[in-house]
């Protein structure tokens, strides 16, 4: 990724990790949105670009996934109560997230299968990271395991009391969120950097032994 690609990259995940309660179960519900937007904004782009309407896809693109957005709440409140009327509006926010991902990884010049299967890839390995992500909050910062439950309440069991322990209760604060995606967030990019340099440099020698073959 180019710089400006990378801090798009950045503010579109802290947007995405920092405002919502550190608990595991609403990072399962976030992602399962993301993944969603971002197949359904990714159909509407390229399908406006294939009837020649470019200057209108990323309107079209935020139509779509503001009206899914929609459909996801209404059903998270008729399934999962608790969840949707704790988050509330926070819902909205993937929507903004996956339209940022969505645009640094746009290629206009791939087919639609192509650019499902980046957008896909990429969009999937950042859900990994932001449930590993919630993971730990919902873990070390409250002492608890927290999943889908019945009658429209969340599931949770306790591991440990993290009250007793003002480090690991930090970290279900919002500063405490936000240095933990930072510290993250900073191992993603670089390992993603040094995959990009030794791609690179596998090119460059596979280009170099087929000169010497010639």
């Amino acid at each position: 990724m180019t710089k400006q690609a990378t801090y798009t990259y950045i503010a579109a995940s802290l947007a995405f990790l920092i405002p919502f309660p550190g608990r595991f179960v609403y990072g399962v519900v976030l992602v399962i949105e993301l993944l969603f937007l971002m197949l359904i904004g990714t159909c509407v782009t390229s399908i406006a670009d294939k009837i020649r309407l470019g200057e209108l896809r990323n309107v079209l693109a935020l139509i779509a996934i503001t009206s899914f957005t929609i459909l996801y709440k209404e059903i998270l409140i008729l399934t999962q109560t608790e969840i949707a009327m704790t988050l509330g509006f926070l819902l909205y926010i993937p929507a903004a997230s996956s339209f940022l991902i969505g645009y640094i990884f746009n290629k206009p010049e791939t087919t639609l299968l192509e650019r499902i299967k980046i957008n896909m890839f990429h969009t999937g390995r950042f859900s990994i990271f932001a449930l590993f992500f919630f993971l730990i909050r919902d873990i070390f910062g409250y002492g608890t395991f927290t999943f889908f439950g019945s009658n429209h309440l969340i599931y949770e069991k306790i591991i440990f009391d993290s009250e007793g322990s003002s480090i690991l209760s930090f970290l279900a604060t919002i500063p405490g969120a936000l240095i933990l995606s930072s510290l993250i967030l900073f191992i993603d990019v670089t390992v993603s950097h040094k995959f990009g340099i030794l791609r690179k440099a596998d090119k460059a020698n596979n280009f170099v032994s087929k000169g010497d073959e010639v």
